[in-house]
């Protein structure tokens, strides 16, 4: 009897540690968002501080998505290397004191060049943590990882978006980088002195399971050849390289831009835009469970991607017809499930992925080349969508995109008849 409570007393012990790892990693991603989010949730109240246009405004996103994209491939080269505590508290520190000096500067022309380096120190993180629990966690944890860590981007950003709201209504609009210069060192302070700690003792409970996964992974092992499994998978991460960068376009993009097309489509206040443009990340939290449970009805990465960017380009083509007709719910309702469905897409390719890859591919490795090339439509994404905008008004920005969904869905039909064939030869 004792034996068993022993027994018990360890496994609780052993799932405690598993939890404790991944919400640290959650909470260090989390936070990260609080100071990258911050000033496209206050584009409107920057626009008009400073006189500036959509375009010039949307400028500084697109030099710290191109920083952060670019930090992902520059960062490949070395994270292997890394000393994952002191990276990701440097990273935290560094961002919290370029918000610090964004909300002391009274020129606008250092904000642009400030944000591209925020973009750069911030790019360590995600590979890095997702290195951290491939290297730490079991299989059989990967699917509670990958959803909980897929919640963090909505999370950091309702809250730094609720914030926001509540800091326009005051007209201090400022607060929300200080809130960054505040919360983000903390958390590097605690990332600092708990990590070492939980990352050993998870590891010590994932040896638990080491062999019963291996023999699960063996009793489940697919009969198609190791050489086309290979091919199979190179193919998959190639066309992921193309998606990843449609999904941030569509996504950044909305969630750069709601709050301008509701205050000037809808002639909303800014700060009761920043409170309805809150819908966008909060349903995105649902979407990493979404993906996961998607993809037992669609096994194929790929497919479920190209399937959601379906339905999305069928919502787009009613936001489409929203605009035109002034109905405020419905296209408000539209950018939501388009941020749900997309917001799918990013946390299958940058976690879920990954992570079940664990066994066939460097998981840190291919989160940071799909989560550099998801940064590549980011970048097009704010100064680009602005740009469109400016030039021919918000109908040809949904145009644009509802041709993005188009090509991925082509993409697709592609990728579904080499696969085919692939298969099909093999057999």
């Amino acid at each position: 009897m004792d034996t068993v409570n022993v027994a018990v007393r360890d496994e609780k012990k052993s799932r405690r540690a598993v939890w404790a790892l991944i919400w640290l990693c959650w909470l260090a991603y989390s936070a990260s968002y609080l100071g990258k989010v911050n000033y496209a949730a206050n584009i409107n109240q920057i626009m008009d501080f400073y006189s500036v246009s959509h375009a010039e405004a949307g400028l500084v996103s697109t030099f710290l998505f191109f920083s952060y994209g670019a930090g992902q491939f520059i960062n490949g080269a070395f994270c292997k290397r890394y000393n994952i505590r002191w990276m990701i508290t440097i990273s935290l520190m560094s961002s919290g004191i370029i918000n610090l000096l964004v909300a002391l500067t009274p020129s606008f022309a250092i904000v642009k060049w400030l944000w591209l380096l925020n973009g750069l120190s911030l790019s360590v993180l995600w590979a890095t943590v997702i290195r951290l629990l491939s290297e730490t966690l079991s299989k059989r944890d990967m699917a509670k990882a990958s959803v909980t860590m897929g919640t963090t981007v909505a999370t950091g950003t309702v809250i730094i978006y609720a914030l926001s709201a509540v800091f326009v209504s005051f007209d201090m609009f400022r607060l929300a980088f200080w809130v960054a210069a505040i919360a983000m060192p903390a958390v590097a302070l605690i990332w600092f002195f708990a990590m070492p700690r939980l990352a050993k003792n998870a590891k010590e409970a994932s040896r638990l399971y080491e062999a019963e996964d291996s023999a699960v992974a063996e009793k489940s092992e697919k009969k198609t050849p190791a050489r086309v499994e290979k091919k199979l998978l190179y193919l998959a991460i190639g066309v992921f390289t193309v998606i990843a960068a449609a999904v941030n376009l569509i996504s950044d993009g909305l969630k750069t831009w709601v709050p301008s097309i509701l205050k000037e489509s809808y002639s909303m206040d800014g700060s009761m835009s920043i409170v309805l443009s809150i819908a966008l990340p909060l349903v995105a939290v649902f979407g990493n469970l979404f993906a996961v449970t998607m993809h037992k009805k669609i096994p194929d990465f790929v497919m479920q991607c190209v399937f959601a960017f379906a339905l999305s380009g069928c919502i787009i083509g009613v936001v489409i017809a929203g605009l035109s007709t002034g109905m405020f719910i419905l296209t408000l309702v539209c950018f939501a499930l388009v941020c749900f469905l997309v917001g799918s897409c990013n946390s299958l390719i940058t976690s879920i992925f990954p992570l079940f890859m664990k066994d066939k591919v460097n998981s840190g490795m291919i989160a940071r080349v799909l989560n550099g090339c998801c940064y590549i439509g980011s970048t097009i994404s704010s100064y680009g969508l602005g740009l469109v905008a400016d030039k021919w008004g918000w109908n040809a920005v949904f145009v644009l995109l509802l041709s993005v969904c188009a090509m991925v869905c082509l993409i697709g039909v592609v990728y579904y008849c080499i696969k085919r064939i692939m298969l099909k030869r093999t057999k």
